[in-house]
């Protein structure tokens, strides 16, 4: 199978379990055997999506930091979305002054030869191995489905 084939199942996946909490949570107080019922096939969902992602796709890598004086986190990672696209290998996060970026290893000398490049000595910059590398294509609902209709 090929990755594109599998980025596919992985969405379709996603957009199930949402079906599923849309069916369980929409407009009504669910019992507490529904919600259980939700979470164990959430739970079976993700184990599926987790066995399914090739280990060489996973976003081990996680840099992380906070820009120095003038510079907004907001600028980073505007600058890295216009050579690294999400969910091709990386993810972008910010938060508070904060920044994340969790990428494939393949990709780690490229982002930051860019952000050195480009942010001379403006970045407290971290880098760490990513612990919650789960899922490199899609971070929430929206992206698996609006990847469903653009394939």
């Amino acid at each position: 199978m090929t990755i594109q084939e599998i980025k596919k199942q992985v969405a379709q996946l996603i957009v199930d379990k949402k079906n599923a909490w849309g069916n369980t949570y929409k407009d009504r107080e669910p019992t507490q055997f529904e919600r259980d019922t939700y979470v164990m096939y959430a739970e079976e969902k993700d184990a599926k999506i987790k066995n399914m992602i090739p280990e060489s796709e996973l976003l081990a890598i996680c840099l992380n930091g906070c820009a120095k004086g003038d510079l907004s986190h907001y600028e980073i990672e505007e600058s890295l979305q216009t050579k690294f696209k999400a969910g091709e290998g990386i993810q972008y996060d910010s938060e508070g002054g904060q920044f994340w970026v969790y990428i494939n290893p393949s990709l780690v000398q490229q982002v930051l030869r860019h952000i050195d490049y480009h942010f001379p000595d403006q970045i407290r910059l971290y880098v760490s191995v990513n612990k919650y590398a789960d899922n490199p294509w899609f971070q929430n609902w929206t992206q698996a489905e609006k990847y469903l209709k653009e394939n």
